[in-house]
């Protein structure tokens, strides 16, 4: 589920910056303490509406908003929700809309980092607390707090399993993307940072979290590289377009590797369609960005600014383990 997508990367240095800034006072009025949490801003008795502009509409982001709403109605929270459908300047309109409507936070499942620091700098000025989900790659003192997938630790363990698997030997290795930028970035670099010095990326492209796109990818994939032995690829939508390319050619020897954790996703590694997946839910992901919400801006104690979302490597040996994707 991993899905966050970007269309648009930074650069290794910034990113490493914006990912060690510690957090500070936001601008919006919240303090963080010592163990990073937040002292309220909004009254107790005060009812919350909170905006939610949501990245895209593929499954990953269909139940993140689900898991949201579900959360936000037994919460007694008032949700609003806008699609930026992968538009970076849609993202800023929709901030822009959240801020005329006075809500008291804004959650962005976030199309780009690069404009979603024009959006965070909007959400300040207009002293409306903004929150993130997937990732936090940006000065963190400007945000209210954040839901985090570790994208970096999936492409990591994604990587440590290959090792494993492959017993160290030389083996060719595909890698089939989201969309540059953003989450899609941090995840593949760790992946290739940890593969060692055997296995080798021979073939990167991205689909663009697009099931069609990614079969098309596989396709051009096996043309061109013919003795890769395993696919690394960003979600599970993507993975079933590269499945059905390597059925279609008669490759049952190429093992998928890919992040997301869905019900579809799980039965395909039960039936030994694809080999390893990291769940990290979108369920969860939506059910703690609310509450995280409502306890940093009511000032809950134990309310983290940063929350990592929790993540289970599953294979064909622990299916039965895996979280629910989807509310």
């Amino acid at each position: 589920m991993f899905a966050a997508p970007g269309t648009t990367g930074r650069s290794p240095r910034r990113l490493a910056t914006a990912l060690t800034l510690a957090a500070g006072i936001a601008l919006t009025g919240c303090s963080v303490e010592d163990g990073g949490e937040a002292t309220a801003t909004v009254p107790s008795g005060k009812e919350l509406t909170v905006g939610f502009v949501n990245g895209n509409s593929i499954e990953f982001h269909t139940c993140l908003q689900r898991s949201m709403q579900a959360r936000a109605d037994k919460a007694g929270v008032t949700l609003l929700t806008a699609n930026s459908a992968m538009d970076p300047a849609k993202e800023l309109s929709n901030i822009d809309d959240m801020i005329v409507k006075r809500v008291d936070a804004i959650v962005v499942q976030t199309v780009n980092i690069d404009s979603l620091e024009g959006g965070i700098n909007r959400a300040n000025r207009a002293r409306i607390p903004i929150f993130l989900t997937s990732v936090a790659s940006v000065d963190q003192s400007k945000i209210l707090g954040a839901v985090v997938t570790d994208v970096q630790k999936v492409g990591r363990e994604l990587a440590a399993w290959l090792v494993k698997d492959s017993g160290g030997r030389p083996v060719e290795v595909g890698i089939v993307g989201g969309a540059p930028g953003a989450a899609a970035d941090l995840m593949n670099n760790a992946f290739k940072q940890s593969l060692g010095g055997a296995a080798k990326v021979v073939f990167d492209q991205p689909a663009l979290w697009q099931r069609a796109k990614a079969q098309d990818v596989a396709e051009n994939l096996l043309q061109a590289r013919p003795k890769v032995s395993y696919v690394f690829v960003h979600n599970e939508d993507m993975a079933f377009g590269v499945l059905a390319a390597l059925k279609a050619a008669g490759r049952d020897d190429i093992k998928i590797l890919t992040n997301g954790g869905s019900a579809a996703g799980v039965k395909a590694i039960g039936a030994g369609d694809i080999a390893v997946t990291v769940s990290n839910t979108p369920k969860s992901v939506g059910e703690m960005a609310i509450d995280n919400v409502v306890g940093l801006l009511r000032g809950t104690p134990g309310v983290k600014k940063i929350a990592n979302v929790p993540e289970t490597l599953v294979t064909r040996e622990n299916t039965s383990q895996a979280p629910p994707y989807c509310s």
